[in-house]
């Protein structure tokens, strides 16, 4: 019989989180326009919760000049988001950790970006304000945080069958 040092570490909770936070990309354009909505400004923390191949993080690096962390638990999905940072050459600038988001540092965080179903955002507001500072803007792709006023709300047309809709939140 396996011992784990954490649920998080045990199948059924890998197989849940599959389920339950399926991956899909921030496209780079709304990556832009998040953190263009949030303000990032140049040596601002901003933390992507769930970062995938890393497109909001790379952003933050690059075009704002941002410190970039992410947390992942997809190991798939961190080899490629290494590759790109390291190819981009933005490794100093963006760290990623294989930790679950819930277990995630952001309490130094200026900006939370996050591209989550409403069920996780409705456990993860609860983090959110007990972790974060004061200040701190959140900016989520897609799905509002319930219970929430968002500050700003901005649409995007993606595509004929997608208009992505952006969030943003101050606490």
């Amino acid at each position: 019989m396996m011992e784990y040092n954490d649920f998080s570490e045990t199948p059924f909770y890998k197989l849940y989180t599959k389920i339950s936070l399926p991956y899909a990309e921030t496209p780079i354009p709304i990556a832009r326009e998040m953190l263009k909505m949030a303000e990032a400004k140049p040596g601002e923390i901003v933390v992507d919760l769930g970062c995938g191949e890393g497109n909001i993080l790379i952003v933050a690096a690059k075009e704002f000049k941002c410190i970039a962390i992410g947390y992942e638990i997809d190991n798939g999905l961190i080899k490629i988001a290494r590759k790109r940072i390291e190819k981009l050459g933005l490794k100093r600038y963006i760290k990623i950790f294989n930790i679950d988001l819930f277990k995630a540092d952001i309490s130094n965080a200026d900006i939370i970006a996050v591209y989550l179903t409403p069920e996780i955002l409705d456990i993860l507001k609860y983090k959110l304000k007990r972790e974060g500072k004061r200040g701190l803007r959140i900016v989520s792709h897609d799905y509002p945080i319930s219970g929430w006023r968002p500050r700003k709300i901005g649409k995007i047309i993606g595509s004929k069958y997608h208009i992505h809709r952006i969030y943003l939140y101050q606490l």
